[in-house]
């Protein structure tokens, strides 16, 4: 039996989604999606503009997942993410409305990002061993014997290019703080980064996308399983496919 590597009974992303990014298209700044609306209104029930007033929210009701259209782009994210299989329905739902209503020509760019939060706490693991729980390479210096002192925070971008491709992924990782609304005073809880970010730099005619974003998510799937030591990976709680 196949255990997907995102899907956790405690998942460690905080957002997942996917941005598609195609030719501007007038029409969306200046009528109301009446149409594209319809398409979702019964999962996405809140409707508001955005800030600039350019584009418009579809959100569900739980707040846990969002639609943003605009004139030159299209986000789907969840703060609830499930599985590849959902995440994946979910945006050839968007796609094919996107189609349906506006025609775009082609896409400029596809983002897929998996912002990742490991909080040892929260998978019941009290004595913090960060060499234990994240890859020492991922690490670099904090991994070091002998590294005292109690790091408060750190924060490194990395840009590589997909093997054969000219697909781009960009890390950023680093330890950082968490603060629950309204606790301002005192240590936040430990926690790490692991911000995957994978995008094209070539257009992509619209039949080819969704393979792409296949690509993406079994490379960030890979990586994710490379930076992840198998304690942290089992604490997780993985679910069978």
């Amino acid at each position: 039996m196949r255990v997907a590597w995102g899907h956790y009974q405690q998942s460690p992303f905080v957002v997942v989604s996917c941005r598609l990014q195609f030719p501007p298209i007038l029409t969306i700044s200046r009528e109301l999606p009446v149409s594209f609306q319809e398409r979702f209104r019964n999962d996405f029930p809140l409707f508001q503009p955005t800030q600039d007033r350019h584009g418009y929210r579809l959100g569900s009701q739980d707040a846990a997942h969002e639609i943003v259209l605009q004139a030159d782009s299209l986000v789907l994210s969840t703060r609830r993410y499930d599985d590849w299989l959902d995440f994946h329905a979910r945006i050839s739902a968007a796609l094919e409305a996107l189609q349906a209503c506006y025609q775009p020509a082609f896409c400029a760019r596809a983002t897929l990002r998996f912002q990742g939060l490991i909080r040892p706490v929260l998978y019941g693991l009290t004595q913090i061993q960060w060499p234990a729980l994240i890859n020492a390479k991922v690490l670099g210096p904090f991994s070091l014997p002998g590294q005292k002192g109690q790091l408060q925070g750190s924060r490194h971008e990395v840009v590589v290019s997909l093997p054969q491709s000219s697909h781009r992924f960009r890390l950023t990782h680093g330890f950082v703080e968490v603060r629950e609304a309204g606790h301002t005073n005192g240590s936040g809880e430990p926690a790490y980064l692991l911000d995957q970010d994978y995008f094209t730099t070539q257009q992509l005619e619209w039949p080819s996308l969704m393979t792409t974003l296949e690509q993406f998510e079994q490379e960030a799937g890979q990586f994710f399983r490379l930076c992840v030591s198998d304690q942290l990976h089992q604490a997780m709680v993985p679910k069978a496919a």
